[in-house]
């Protein structure tokens, strides 16, 4: 169990450092979860143990959000007042997120498929 907890906070260590390093726009965490990517890559998967330790730690994960709803009841004043402008950034974020899905996907799409500069 410590080799397993030892390797994911490695890993976690690891992105942090890459992400201030290299001043990427990214945050350490996901560079983390590359590094713990790659490094299974390379090992053909996980070990019994760490597969079995990140399924435990999985089992707790809803218990990590317990903070941030306490933290939404806390707000509630701030929420009601602002509840349009929320809604409207969630609306907004995740229709720009699907447009510029769509046009990765349609130029990747063209790229590819050797139709790139056809209409």
């Amino acid at each position: 169990m410590l080799n397993s907890l030892s390797t994911l906070l490695l890993c976690q260590l690891g992105g942090e450092l890459v992400a201030r390093v290299t001043c990427l726009p990214v945050p350490g965490p996901l560079m983390g979860m590359l590094l713990l990517l790659g490094y299974l890559a390379c090992r053909d998967g996980p070990s019994d143990e760490l597969d079995s330790f990140s399924r435990t730690l999985l089992s707790w994960l809803g218990l990590l959000f317990v903070p941030a709803a306490t933290g939404l009841v806390v707000g509630l004043d701030q929420l009601a007042a602002d509840w349009w402008r929320i809604a409207l950034a969630i609306v907004g974020s995740t229709l720009a997120g699907l447009a510029t899905t769509a046009w990765v996907m349609h130029t990747l799409g063209n790229m590819f498929n050797g139709t790139e500069g056809r209409p």
